[in-house]
């Protein structure tokens, strides 16, 4: 088995300025699409948790009750 090479982002940045405007649009367009495929796995993991989806739900019924406290509070009990 071969083994992966370690990502080098200096050399990655280095590389990607020497590329034409064209390629950098089309790299740029790449790491767009990454991020929302990420973005969607994400949402993915949290909505096929049920219990986190209820607890969300009695966080924003708790929000909208104005069951909340201020951050200043609740930091100085931390």
């Amino acid at each position: 088995m071969q083994k992966a090479k370690e990502f080098n982002e200096g050399k990655a940045l280095e590389d990607f300025k020497k590329l034409s405007n064209e390629r950098k649009k089309e790299v740029a367009d790449f790491v767009a699409y990454l991020k929302a495929t990420e973005e969607i796995e994400a949402t993915k993991e949290i909505i096929s948790d049920k219990e986190l989806l209820k607890s969300i739900a009695r966080g924003d019924k708790d929000l909208k009750a104005g069951r909340v406290k201020k951050w200043s509070e609740v930091k100085e009990n931390v």
